[in-house]
């Protein structure tokens, strides 16, 4: 497994033959060392709506050909929009060829287009991904909560 920062909360991993980028924020993000369009990645996982989570899910996972995995309301307002998307709830699981993903609890909020008017997307979640024999946790956006320990007794590596 292999993991490169690209700035906030958005991480490209290599596992499993397959490239997974989380939480997709690049082209609003200043500090991002690497341009949108230079990203390529077969699979998007999205812990929760707000923008500079999401930003660039479908732009990427549409130029990428790439599936889009999310809570069950955020993957369906991306697929609306013409990406392809895997949704889930918190609790379950999936195997991919790549490996597994599993959404945690987190506490948060999620929407987007925040203001007067937002769209609620569903729950925020944590990401479980293990490929490769390892594990990896990936928060998103949480308050501390106790389950946490839970989480931890998952045998996280990352």
């Amino acid at each position: 497994m292999r993991i490169t920062f690209l700035g906030h909360s958005c991480f490209l991993v290599e596992a499993g033959g397959s490239r997974l980028l989380l939480d997709p924020n690049l082209s609003e993000n200043p500090q991002a060392p690497i341009r949108l369009e230079a990203v390529n990645c077969d699979y998007v996982l999205v812990s929760h709506g707000h923008e500079d989570h999401s930003c660039d899910a479908v732009a990427i996972a549409r130029r990428c050909n790439a599936t889009i995995i999310a809570n069950y309301e955020l993957a369906e307002y991306f697929a609306a929009q013409g990406a392809k998307a895997h949704p889930m709830n918190p609790g379950g699981g999936h195997a991919f060829p790549f490996g597994r993903v599993k959404l945690t609890l987190a506490h948060h909020t999620s929407s987007v287009r925040a203001g007067l008017n937002p769209v609620y997307l569903g729950v925020p979640c944590g990401l479980l991904v293990q490929a490769d024999g390892r594990t990896l946790y990936h928060a998103g956006d949480t308050a501390l909560f106790l389950d946490m320990q839970l989480i931890g007794r998952a045998g996280l590596d990352v």
